[in-house]
């Protein structure tokens, strides 16, 4: 399973799975909002979604540019008060220069500046990491995210309730939280030795392979869906799903007998293709309300969602297989 990163040690994989975690539990407090709230609308000050994400890459590409000066050895090159955010002067001269940024531009620029940062991150030892500055760098990047998502919380309370079958999202956004799940989950699955990943029991009987398997599952009917409602039909499945531990425990013995590679490259070709479909929907269909599998309506954004939650459930269970901390209860992700 040549796609789960090799060589990464314990303190990499529980900061890069918590940076995913933070800056997945920012972006789904968009939820339910359109393009012109999270464009134009004020949530801190003259902050809007799409300034408030420009302000986030900003202070992903200043932490960055610190720690590739430390792993390229200039140390001496980075001002002694670079700690943290970028200083309050700083970031008012961005707002007005981002001031016309539409959301979607947003996203992809604080997509760009978080690559910059976790490239950086990849570049730096532990031993690096562990010093006051490069740790402050580091920590301050998913604290400022949680406190920004508190304030996007706030501004969002006032809004009428999502209905839990009809949940939609900015497009822009599913990409991204599809790719920051699965980076969670692939972090922390590089924690299982290799030689361990298709014999050590880590969620009930199940080993990596069964696990991963099992997402590869899910995703393949959510394709089915999401092709079907792209040519305005409702989706029709092999087989429904009244009951899920029966449904899992059948799929995830078949994935046992698979050879590692196999299951890697229905992993990658199951991500892909939901992707591309995922992409190509409009608006208007990926609101639009369907049967899922099991017993319950939903959308093609809501689907698309429960991909993206369905590996963090699963980080979860490595998190406990593998006796690490839970994350912190801000996240309520152990609900």
């Amino acid at each position: 399973m040549d796609f789960i990163p090799s060589n990464r040690s314990l303190p990499q994989a529980q900061l890069l799975a918590r940076l995913a975690a933070e800056r997945t539990h920012l972006l789904l407090q968009f939820e339910g909002e359109d393009e012109a709230a999270l464009t134009n609308e004020p949530i801190i000050g003259q902050w809007t979604a799409a300034t408030l994400l420009a302000h986030l890459a900003l202070n992903d590409a200043h932490a960055a540019d610190q720690l590739f000066k430390l792993a390229d050895g200039r140390s001496t090159a980075i001002p002694l008060d670079a700690v943290g955010a970028m200083p309050e002067a700083h970031d008012a001269a961005l707002q007005t220069q981002f001031a016309h940024l539409t959301f979607a531009e947003a996203v992809a620029l604080s997509q760009k500046e978080r690559r910059g940062f976790l490239m950086a991150l990849g570049r730096c030892s532990d031993e690096t990491l562990e010093q006051p500055a490069p740790r402050g760098w580091t920590t301050q990047s998913y604290r400022h995210d949680a406190e920004h998502a508190v304030d996007i919380a706030q501004w969002r309370s006032s809004r009428p309730p999502t209905e839990p079958s009809l949940r939609v999202i900015h497009h822009a956004l599913l990409r991204p939280l599809l790719g920051l799940a699965q980076q969670e989950f692939l972090a922390l699955a590089a924690l299982v030795p290799e030689e361990e990943r298709n014999d050590q029991t880590l969620e009930g009987d199940w080993s990596l392979k069964q696990m991963i398997g099992h997402l590869v599952d899910y995703e393949r009917l959510a394709i089915v869906a999401l092709k079907a409602v792209a040519v305005g039909r409702e989706p029709v499945y092999e087989t429904s799903i009244p009951d899920f531990d029966a449904f899992n425990n059948n799929h995830a013995m078949a994935w046992s007998d698979r050879a590692d590679d196999e299951v890697g490259a229905y992993y990658r070709a199951t991500r892909r293709a939901l992707l591309l479909v995922a992409e190509a929907l409009p608006d208007e269909v990926l609101a639009r309300p369907f049967a899922a599998p099991w017993p319950e309506t939903t959308t093609a954004c809501g689907f698309l969602l429960d991909m993206a939650q369905h590996q963090r459930e699963h980080a979860d269970s490595l998190r406990r297989a593998l006796n690490l901390p839970p994350l912190p209860p801000h996240l309520g992700r152990e609900a």
